[in-house]
């Protein structure tokens, strides 16, 4: 082919028909599956469902792209000199679903309602509040008993604000009966155990009507339903991050898009240090020397090794340091000088990525001479076995997620080992450490930012060496979506593109998609298409270099992927 006959191809390609996506305006209807049913979907009812929270309740800030909490319902927030007063400037013209307006008495309302009604994820974010007050109707002061510098992303983008006149007055445990109301860009309407959600666009939001008039949400419980669900037009997104092996296999269908990105949702070992082995520090270290962190990473997919310890590496707070160290001949000599008796490595059923995982961990704890083996169960057993339930813990070590509120601000650290009574909710391995509290404490008084980062170095270096649990890696956040429908989504760096923004009218985010396959869906193994690149480059350019003698197709998937 000569340049001028690819340039003729070039044009004829050109006055095709328009993809949908660019032909069509706003999408009426997006339909997103969910594994479960959540309940009602209030700030007291979900589980699994925070994302779909966020449609009905706003928060006083909200992340953008960048994962950097923002003013949302808050106009402004200012700090005093001394870090420990907050003043908080509300918007105006926000209003709840029914109608009446949200005012700086709601705001008040709901760190008091949070503070006396104990919620395992927002209550502990409240710990350092010392007085709300509401002086006017736009305006609220925080006083805090020590700077707290990662306030402003937990609690203030992280707790819905509850409408008073329909909280207040609830038996503990309670929620209003009726639709959940909030302020947020969508009405829940519908919410059924066996169908799902629907939800329907605020058009009164104060962001700006929302461009997606509904969203519907089917309950779909099987993984590889959900896929065929994408595939067949059944659905139009999937909320979840997807293993590499179901990217390669959506990515290769045509109208199926993939955003990709960092996700802040890690996977852990996870050490039960109330019993033998795992009670000795040097049980744990030697296990850990075991494990070739990389060697992981590349079994189970694609994603970056946790070699820094418990917070992603693309975290504003990671440390610029390596944490881990692998040495098998290191881990054999302890092994035999310990003499550990069998282990077994707990590790979801449902989730193949960190399933691979377990087995990955107790192949590297074989290779350097230790009797370990993978055991398989499913999701609520293993929730039972490390004691989510309040249960008695019982197991030797677990594949477990690593929290993505964690990266975002490190205070969270303290949910998940502190040992200080109703603050740390998460601590499953049973750690106590004094010096822990003591950094713990450093990271939440520190007065800069400075200052601030060299206490979480700090706390993440003892992380390393007490071990309560070994972080191993954070998956790349993959998401599966069909731009024909709707090509709006928003990739919020470490949680992806479930994310009210994606709904809103600001536009996607540049250079969230790593894959683009648009146009018409035909079988998978018509992966030769012109279609499939034309709608990632820019079509004169890659048309040219073809003809002149370029990479062929198979090779550029093969760099793409390198």
């Amino acid at each position: 082919m000569t340049v001028l006959a690819a340039l003729a191809l070039t044009a004829s390609v050109a006055g095709a028909r328009v993809p949908e996506a660019e032909a069509q305006g706003p999408a009426k209807v997006v339909r997103l599956p969910l594994p479960v049913y959540d309940g009602t979907l209030t700030p007291y009812t979900f589980e699994l469902g925070y994302p779909l929270v966020t449609l009905v309740y706003d928060t006083l800030l909200w992340r953008d792209s960048k994962g950097v909490a923002r003013p949302w319902l808050a106009r402004s927030v200012t700090r005093s000199g001394n870090r420990r007063r907050l003043t908080i400037r509300l918007r105006n013209g926000v209003r709840w679903h029914d109608g009446r307006p949200l005012t700086s008495a709601d705001v008040a309302f709901t760190f008091d309602f949070v503070a006396d009604r104990f919620h395992p994820r927002f209550t502990p974010q409240l710990a350092d509040v010392e007085r709300v007050r509401a002086p006017d109707r736009r305006t609220v002061t925080i006083d805090l008993r020590r700077p707290s510098l990662g306030f402003d992303d937990q609690p203030l983008a992280d707790l819905p604000i509850l409408p008073r006149h329909l909280w207040q007055g609830l038996a503990a445990g309670g929620a209003p009966a009726g639709p959940a109301i909030g302020s947020g860009p969508y009405r829940l309407v519908e919410a059924r155990r066996r169908t799902g959600y629907r939800f329907r666009a605020n058009r009164a939001y104060f962001k700006g009507r929302p461009r997606v008039e509904r969203i519907q949400v089917p309950i779909i419980r099987q993984e590889s339903r959900t896929y065929s669900a994408i595939r067949r037009r059944k659905v139009d997104m999937l909320p979840v991050s997807l293993p590499e092996r179901a990217v390669e296999r959506l990515g290769g269908s045509f109208g199926i898009n993939i955003a990709s990105g960092p996700s802040y949702s890690g996977t852990a070992l996870l050490f039960n240090l109330r019993r033998a082995p795992f009670n000795r520090p040097s049980a744990r270290r030697a296990v850990a020397r075991s494990i070739e962190l990389e060697r992981i990473v590349r079994t189970v997919g694609s994603g970056v090794a946790a070699e820094r310890g418990y917070l992603h590496p693309a975290s504003r707070w990671a440390p610029d340091t390596t944490l881990h160290r692998f040495d098998l001949p290191a881990a054999r000599r302890a092994f035999r000088r310990l003499r550990l008796p069998a282990i077994r490595v707990l590790a979801p059923d449902n989730d193949p990525v960190r399933r691979e995982a377990g087995r990955q961990v107790a192949l590297a704890m074989r290779r350097g001479g230790l009797d370990a083996e993978a055991i398989e169960t499913t999701r609520s057993r293993l929730g039972r076995a490390i004691g989510e339930d309040g249960s008695a813990a019982d197991f030797d070590a677990a594949i477990v997620s690593m929290p993505p509120l964690a990266s975002y601000d490190p205070d969270f650290l303290q949910r998940v080992f502190g040992s200080e009574t109703g603050s740390s909710p998460l601590n499953y391995s049973g750690y106590r450490s004094r010096s822990f509290e003591a950094l713990a404490d450093r990271v939440a008084s520190a007065p800069n930012r400075r200052t601030r980062q060299r206490a979480v170095t700090a706390e993440l270096r003892l992380l390393a060496k007490d071990l309560p649990a070994l972080p191993l890696f954070f998956p790349e956040g993959s998401f599966a979506y069909r731009p024909a429908i709707h090509d709006g989504w928003l990739f919020v760096k470490g949680t992806g593109i479930l994310d009210k923004r994606s709904f809103l009218r600001t536009g996607p985010s540049p250079g969230a998609r790593a894959a683009t396959n648009g146009g018409e869906e035909t079988d998978a193994d018509e992966s030769s298409s012109f279609l499939d690149i034309l709608r990632v480059a820019s079509l004169a350019v890659l048309l040219i270099a073809l003809a002149l003698g370029g990479v062929g197709l198979a090779e550029r998937r093969k760099a793409r992927r390198r």
